[in-house]
């Protein structure tokens, strides 16, 4: 069996724009949804910046 080449961020935004979903063999997909999970968390960081002292787990532990 031959494997997928890896996924490009440029082709994983054009199957999610276009359909919405990931379609592909499972050894490209799910390091595209990988890809994708990396870059959508690179940009929430970046959007809402926290203080230093102010990271996820002190968000959630205030929350409970």
């Amino acid at each position: 069996m031959k494997l997928a080449k890896p996924p490009s961020i440029e082709e994983v935004f054009e199957q999610v724009s276009t359909r919405g979903v990931l379609r592909g063999p499972v050894d490209w997909v799910f390091p595209a949804w990988m890809l994708y999970v990396e870059y959508a968390t690179q940009k929430i960081a970046e959007t809402f910046q926290l203080s230093e002292g102010r990271g996820v787990s002190s968000l959630t532990s205030e929350t409970h």
